[in-house]
């Protein structure tokens, strides 16, 4: 399975790039690609502009083939791309990686494979930058973007998705931190208080 990782964002209410920001003394993006890494053959981080980065081996960077269409613009690219029939997305400003929670959703898929998306939940809300993609949705995707209709809620609806219960997220890891992302420099605050947990 591979990994692609949302970095192409505007970060126009945090006022500066988020991928690049550091946290800890490393930049976001960075910080996040190192957590996964561990867990995929290949990583796949889409940007909405060429960038002179360090050169990580299995880590490739994407510019978005059609560009300013969001978050599914990005999935899109990554599924273009990616040679993995399942794909594990991952936003780059959600810092907080947990290795059971992606242990958890990769052993989930093995025994149960015959959805095309695998979408956890939190507070009865559906959560699609930690969720796992079939390869083959693709066609929905670009139809989707096409329309004009970036949503994550009407891809959904086109396509068979599995709902992964928070009851059952909550026993392997803490929800509130792996479904945080820092979207303003306020929630820098927050993330630091997550981080003393």
């Amino acid at each position: 399975m591979n990994a692609i990782i949302l970095a192409g964002g505007k970060s126009s209410r945090f006022g500066s790039n988020k991928a690049q920001y550091r946290l800890e003394q490393k930049p976001m993006l960075l910080n996040v690609i190192e957590k996964l890494k561990p867990f995929f053959n290949k990583i796949y981080v889409i940007v909405n502009k060429e960038y002179d980065y360090n050169e990580l081996e299995n880590v490739e960077y994407i510019v978005d083939i059609i560009p300013n269409k969001g978050p599914l613009g990005g999935l899109y690219t990554g599924l273009k791309a990616t040679d993995s029939e399942y794909n594990y997305l991952q936003a780059c400003d959600m810092p907080f990686v947990c290795k059971g929670y992606l242990k958890y959703m990769k052993s989930y898929i093995s025994k149960n494979n015959q959805y095309d998306a695998y979408i956890p939940e939190k507070n009865g809300y559906l959560e699609p930058f930690v969720g796992i993609y079939r390869q083959s949705i693709k066609k929905e995707v670009l139809n989707l973007i096409k329309e004009d209709k970036l949503n994550f809620d009407n891809l959904f609806e086109k396509i068979n998705i599995k709902r992964i219960e928070e009851r059952k997220i909550a026993k392997i890891a803490d929800t509130d931190r792996i479904f945080f992302n820092i979207n303003k420099k306020e929630d820098l605050i927050k993330y630091d208080k997550f981080k003393a947990k």
